[in-house]
């Protein structure tokens, strides 16, 4: 009986130093999702947030730093998942609770800016527009905007609209062409 006692207190002594806190803050999430009780439940996810906000704050092992410079750690660790983050104070009103932007991802293209080398019209009426840099618009079906003047030469930009949709706007005229790209 001495002797578990002595493992048991070894064990008790040892295991902190190899402890993760973000991997003990995660299992302690886990371990909360089994709970059938709701308001028991509850009580357990905010004290598991805490303990997660205490590992973020705590400085990192020397394990955890080992993995950070040779890259092997996800970017942002998996206590964002739960929308824990150890991020920066935002600079300006604008960026309040907005996301890091990601220095690896190039920016969204919401729109481009063209001139027409080319006007035509499909079997149905619609209009087609061949632009300059090789890209050909097609006015789609459920868009009843008659397009008469589209001359060669006319400058146009086609920005990305609601529900992954296009418009094209001719620069020198008011309202827009819903359309979508066909080549």
């Amino acid at each position: 009986m001495r002797f578990f006692w002595l493992v048991s207190a070894v064990v008790l002594t040892v295991l902190p130093a190899y402890a993760d806190p973000s991997g003990e803050a995660l299992s302690e999430f886990a371990k909360c999702s089994s709970i059938s009780a709701v308001i028991e439940r509850l009580q357990c996810y905010d004290n598991a947030a805490v303990a997660a906000k205490m590992a973020l704050a705590a400085p990192p092992s020397a394990q955890q730093q080992a993995s950070v410079q040779t890259g092997e750690e996800e970017s942002g660790g998996v206590l964002q998942w739960f929308g824990l983050s150890d991020n920066k104070s935002a600079k300006k009103a604008e960026d309040f609770g907005r996301p890091p932007p990601r220095a690896d991802e190039p920016k969204e293209v919401t729109e481009i800016a063209a001139s027409v080398s080319k006007f035509g019209r499909t079997s149905l009426g619609r209009a087609i527009f061949t632009l300059d840099n090789g890209q050909v618009w097609t006015q789609i079906e459920g868009d009843m905007t008659e397009v008469r003047d589209a001359k060669t030469g006319d400058e146009v930009t086609v920005e990305k609209a609601f529900f992954g949709s296009y418009s094209l706007v001719f620069k020198e005229r008011k309202g827009l062409i819903k359309v979508r790209r066909t080549k």
